[in-house]
């Protein structure tokens, strides 16, 4: 047998084996890791798509919580699993968006280290305020933090995160002295703004949902220059005068790099059918979610782009991964 006829048989017999497996693909139940703890946006949308992937599986998802350094214990312990398609990451615009321009040492390689499977969903972001804070509106919110510095605290998802960063651009453009407050996860933040023990976050809808409609917590703007269709009443922060603080949460799928491309495909596929169910994009659309599906070569350049849009704006602010 010839070298190049040996290389075919081997390519053959690889492909096989890849085609084989996805077609048996899974054969277990599945983790779908989280980088946060239960409570906020992240946990919200990924135990919708987990138990419709479990559906179209044929096999449990075990969603599961591991909160702490913004995901990067998590996104670690997807990088070091098996690439056999059995452990997943939920992974974010934290993880993968912010945390690889911020941290200047990580445990894995936020492109080589992974298999970007699929983007699943984006949120916009708001300003909000706990209800006892005597403001209507960001000019008022800018003008009480100048007159009272240091008084106002907001929380974070975690250093590094998107509520981290897109608070300190607020601070940044507006020369607002307001203090991050980091926790592990949105979620034990959300549970300190609506007792009144933090005044002010950046954060997405699901974390927040409960407590606006409870009154505990006030909405002063939509982040970005795009109205939030939930709330198209809702001022932006553009329309207040501070265009240049923009910024969305997102969450797709990725997992350990060298998955097998049928197995890639048919999670890609799969999750596009669920984004496309009607009674996900409700349940999304219920709290500010919008459904946005990317296979896998478009997620990945989604995610180069965001690299590019982040680092600059890290080296502006200052921002640190305490």
């Amino acid at each position: 047998m010839g070298t190049r006829t040996a290389i075919a048989a081997l390519a053959l017999g690889v492909l096989g084996a890849q085609l084989a497996a996805a077609q048996s693909y899974p054969v277990r139940p599945i983790r779908l890791i989280i980088g946060v703890p239960p409570g906020g946006a992240a946990d919200f949308t990924a135990r919708i798509v987990g138990q419709r992937l479990a559906d179209a599986l044929g096999q449990n998802v075990v969603s599961e919580n591991r909160g702490g350094a913004a995901g990067t214990i998590a996104s670690e312990i997807t990088s070091k699993a098996t690439p056999d398609g059995h452990t997943l990451l939920w992974s974010s615009s934290t993880t993968h968006g912010v945390g690889p321009v911020l941290y200047t040492k990580l445990p894995y390689d936020a492109l080589k280290g992974f298999t970007h499977i699929a983007l699943a969903t984006s949120l916009p972001m708001y300003v909000v305020a706990h209800q006892s804070v005597p403001v209507k509106s960001v000019k008022e919110l800018i003008a009480l933090a100048k007159a009272k510095p240091d008084m106002l605290h907001f929380y974070s998802s975690g250093s590094g995160g998107m509520p981290h960063l897109v608070g300190e651009m607020f601070k940044a453009a507006t020369g607002s002295p307001i203090v991050h407050v980091p926790y592990k996860g949105s979620g034990p933040g959300v549970i300190d703004l609506a007792a009144g023990h933090v005044q002010l976050a950046f954060d997405s809808l699901p974390s927040i949902f409960p407590h606006v409609q409870s009154g505990r917590v006030k909405l002063l703007a939509t982040v970005g220059k795009v109205r939030s269709t939930k709330y198209p009443e809702l001022p932006t922060l553009a329309d207040s005068g501070y265009p240049q603080v923009d910024g969305k949460v997102w969450y797709g799928i990725s997992g350990p790099a060298g998955m097998p491309k049928p197995v890639v495909n048919r999670l890609s596929a799969e999750l596009k059918k669920i984004l496309d169910m009607p009674e996900v994009k409700e349940r999304f659309g219920q709290q500010g979610a919008d459904a946005t599906y990317l296979p896998p070569d478009e997620f990945l350049a989604f995610m180069k782009a965001e690299w590019a849009k982040w680092g600059p704006v890290v080296k502006a602010t200052g921002a640190k991964a305490d």
